[in-house]
Order: C-alpha cells, then sequence, then structure tokens
C-alpha cells in the first residue's frame, strides 16, 4: 500500500444504490478481506496466464493480477466498452480505491493496457475464477443447491445481416486494402488505382440493392446481369491479389527481399480473404444464376466470423439469430453455475444429461431438483437424469400418456415448474445487463472468452447483493447508507 491508499476493507459501499458497480465492488471487497485463500488461488489462475505470454516486457504493462481481476470482473458485471471501463479506472474514485490507489496516485489506464491484459485470460481460467466465487457465495446462502433451473438462448455475433453482396464487397474491400499495404512495404507496382476498385465495386453493390427494391418486371434478369458484373470484378481482384502474391513468393525465394514475421501475418490473412471471396463468388453463381438454394450448411454468414451459426428459433421479434447457442444453469440462490457454448448442431437435448452428472459430482449430489422446459425432452433425458436427481421437471414434448400427465400433476413437479419461469429472467439479466446480446469480442476464442467473463460479471453481481442485503438487514436503523460491508 502506498501514502494516502484507503485500506479495502475501510472502503464504504452504498448499501441504498442501486448502480451495479456497487455489489461488485461489494463482492470483490468480501473475496479480498474475507477470502484470502480462495483469492490466491484466483490470483494464481491469472498469474498463470499472464506470465504464459513469451516476451514479458511486451503488452499488459501498468496492470497487476489483482487489478486484471477487478476491471474484468466490472468490465462486463457492468456491461462497459474498454474506452468507458478505462475511464472509469481512471477517473472513479471508489473503484480506484478498490484497485488500492490514492486520491494523490497518478496512474491512469489506458484501453489498450486493459484490452491487452483481458485478453490474455483463457475461457477456462475465467470460469475456475466463477466457480470459485459461487463456492464463496454458497456459504453466505441458504440451500443454493436444493434446486436449479436451466435454458439456452442465443448470443449473437457483432455481424452485419449477411447477403451475397455484403459479402462479396467486404471480401474485396480486404484485399484492396490488404494487397495495397503488402504491395506498398515491398515496392510491388498494380495497386495505384486502389480506391478506383473500391468505389466500382461499391457502385456495383448498391446498383444491386436498388434493382432488388425495384417492381418492373425484368427486375429478375436485370438482377441477374447485374450479379454477373459483380462477380467478374470480384474475380479480377482475386486474380491481381494472386499476382501480387506470386510476385511476392517470387523475390522471397530469390532472396531479393526478407519477409518478417510480422508481414507475414497480413500476408496470412491476404490468403485467407482471396479464398474467402472465392468461395462467396461460387456460392452467388449458384444461388443466383444457376437458381440452387444453398443448404445451409455451405452457406458462409460472415468473412470476419466465419463460425457464426444461422439459428432459427421463430420468436418474436428476431426469429432468426446470427451466433450461437449458450446453456446457463442457475441455482436457488441465483449463481449461474454453469455456462457453455453449444457447438455447430448441438441443441438443447442432446447435452443436458452431460451437463448434469458434471454438476452432482462438482456439488457431491447436492441438487435435489432440476427443471428445464420442453426443449430439453427425450424419454432418455428424462430416464438418465432421473438417475442422477431425485425430482426431474421435464415436461413431455408432444402428446402426453397417462403416466406423464400422473407425474405432471404432482404438487412438486408444479412448484417447481413455476419457479423455473424465473431463468428468463436470469437470461434477460444477462443479456441487458452482462452484455450477452451481442458478443463484442472477436474469434471463437474470443467469445468463449466474453460469455465465461459475463458469467464471471453476474455471479460477482449476485453475491454483493446477498452481502449488501445482509448488511441492510443487520443495520436497518442506521440512517447513514454508507457503511463498510466488514463491521
Amino acid at each position: 500500500m502506498k501514502l494516502g491508499t484507503t485500506p479495502i476493507d475501510e472502503i464504504k459501499i452504498d448499501i441504498s444504490s442501486r448502480h451495479e458497480l456497487e455489489p461488485i465492488m461489494a463482492a470483490l471487497q468480501h473475496l479480498y478481506v474475507h477470502c484470502p485463500d480462495q483469492l490466491q488461488q484466483i490470483l494464481a489462475l491469472i498469474r498463470q496466464d499472464i506470465k504464459s505470454f513469451q516476451n514479458t516486457h511486451l503488452g499488459r504493462i501498468g496492470m497487476n493480477c489483482w487489478e486484471t481481476l477487478v476491471l474484468s470482473a466490472v468490465r462486463l458485471g457492468c456491461n462497459m466498452d474498454f474506452d468507458l471501463l478505462a475511464d472509469l479506472a481512471t477517473n472513479h474514485r471508489k473503484l480506484r480505491q478498490i484497485l488500492m490507489l490514492s486520491d494523490w496516485d497518478d496512474k491512469r489506464y489506458s484501453r489498450s493496457t486493459i484490452h491487452d491484459n483481458f485478453t490474455q485470460l483463457s475461457s477456462d481460467t475465467i470460469r475456475s475464477i466463477s466457480a470459485i466465487v459461487v463456492n464463496i457465495g454458497h456459504q453466505v446462502s441458504t440451500n443454493p443447491l436444493k434446486r436449479v433451473r436451466g435454458d439456452s438462448f442465443v448470443v449473437q455475433k457483432n455481424i452485419h445481416y449477411p447477403t451475397d453482396t455484403n459479402l462479396l464487397y467486404d471480401g474485396c474491400r480486404k484485399i484492396i486494402e490488404l494487397s495495397k499495404k503488402v504491395a506498398d512495404q515491398f515496392d510491388i507496382p498494380g495497386w495505384r488505382k486502389n480506391n478506383f476498385w473500391k468505389n466500382t465495386i461499391k457502385t456495383s453493390l448498391r446498383k444491386i440493392t436498388k434493382i432488388a427494391r425495384s417492381r418492373a418486371a425484368d427486375r429478375d434478369q436485370r438482377l441477374k446481369n447485374q450479379y454477373l458484373v459483380i462477380i467478374d470484378q470480384a474475380r479480377q481482384l482475386v486474380t491481381k491479389a494472386d499476382h501480387t502474391l506470386a510476385t511476392l513468393n517470387t523475390w522471397s525465394q530469390n532472396g531479393d527481399i526478407t519477409i518478417s514475421q510480422h508481414w507475414q501475418g497480413y500476408i496470412s490473412e491476404l490468403h485467407y480473404f482471396i479464398a474467402g471471396t472465392q468461395d462467396i463468388m461460387e456460392l452467388a453463381q449458384r444461388r443466383i444464376v444457376f437458381n440452387e438454394k444453398i443448404p445451409n450448411p455451405d452457406k458462409v454468414f460472415s468473412l470476419f466470423e466465419p463460425d457464426t451459426e444461422l439459428i432459427n428459433r421463430g420468436k418474436s421479434p428476431q426469429p432468426i439469430e446470427f451466433g450461437h447457442r449458450v446453456l446457463v444453469v442457475e441455482d436457488n440462490a441465483g449463481f449461474i453455475i454453469h455456462d457453455q457454448v453449444l457447438g455447430q448442431g448441438f441443441t438443447d437435448e442432446k447435452i443436458i444429461t452431460d451437463v448434469m452428472k458434471q454438476l452432482q459430482s462438482r456439488y457431491q449430489g447436492q441438487i435435489r431438483a432440476a427443471s428445464f422446459d420442453k426443449g430439453f425432452w427425450t424419454p432418455n433425458n428424462l430416464q438418465d437424469l432421473s438417475r442422477l436427481i431425485p425430482l426431474v421437471v421435464l415436461p413431455k414434448k408432444g402428446r402426453r400418456s397417462q403416466a406423464d400427465t400422473d407425474r405432471e400433476s404432482s404438487k412438486e413437479f408444479g412448484q417447481i415448474r413455476k419457479w423455473h419461469a424465473g431463468v428468463e429472467s436470469a437470461i434477460h439479466a444477462l443479456q441487458a445487463g452482462n452484455g450477452l446480446k451481442v458478443c463484442r469480442d472477436k474469434g471463437v476464442t474470443g467469445y468463449e472468452r466474453y460469455v465465461a467473463a459475463a458469467t464471471l460479471g453476474r455471479n460477482l453481481h449476485v453475491l454483493g447483493k446477498i452481502l449488501i442485503e445482509k448488511v441492510r438487514r443487520k443495520k436497518q436503523k442506521n440512517k447513514d447508507p454508507l457503511m463498510s460491508l466488514i463491521i
């Protein structure tokens, strides 16, 4: 601690505040003061990920493991982007006290510093931290595992609506930008008119959009002709980019130039966008020119997020969503004890048995009741889950037999079934309060880390609310809203 730093156990938490930052700071305060062993486990996990970076002198400058934990929790615990988080970490007095900084300390947090630290954490590490937080929460809760409820929802990818023309334009734009950058670096001619090529592709895109909106009798034929134009333009760009790469490869083999690892990354990226654009060209030609219906597994929904999955849930107001299904299981105290990104083709009924086996093993069979909706129904799931859990609330999909009717008419089934509806509230909280409406991070790894961090933020928020409620009840007669949770 430096001169003027407020000890964390003396930081005053405003128990009357409704802002989500207060419960998270309360949970972090409790973790720091009352759970030193668990805190050391968490910091060891963070340290292991950060030290795995080869060069400790590059990136992540200026943040220790505690600061990384605090800012990672606050980011999606309060649904912030990196710019807002950097501003709060620099200017918010109480958050800086949690970060163990004094009022005199002029330390500033840049966006890139926080981003570089956060992206070093793996999703497995964040989930392990979340599990430790949940275990701490179970110690201050009553019967947290008496019953659990689970459901899945879609966390969308941050992409624009995919059409053949938009995807073609994306591919051509990236080919032009990367080819120009590589050509300028190694003095390869041929890309002087790069702005002309961008404008040409953009003009073709606008013409297709205008024709598609028209109601002219020859609309379909004009649309087909214009698609042939933009496909031909994309083919010319691909040929030019291939020629640039061939020239670069020849010069490299002859020893005329040396390509550093930094520029190898740009060249690999250019190869990717060339191949992706060729794939989009082929799909557009099959669909528009040859009137072929493309099956969903063959479609590409984004060149920047190629793992994006089209999910048709048929629910208003967004029947079609682009992203991945995420399964969450909430316990009786409100903690998310399990979150999992479902892979391509996986649906609810295919995964729930394995998930509940893991949870019963982790919590040593303490789960007494589990509730799921009809999307999880199969006869095998009911049979397997009944062996694991004393009471399984799993409504049958379709027509019910007399045995199913008797099972679903029991008093215990009805009580848990009514309680199950609260999982939608938990999902809404994750979407609206923890950023799980749309994933703002990039790539498969970023998506997994983003979902795990949102769950960690939600669990810290729930833990903080439980602690604040205990203090509020204990100090109900005290008129001062500012008091330490350590009293």
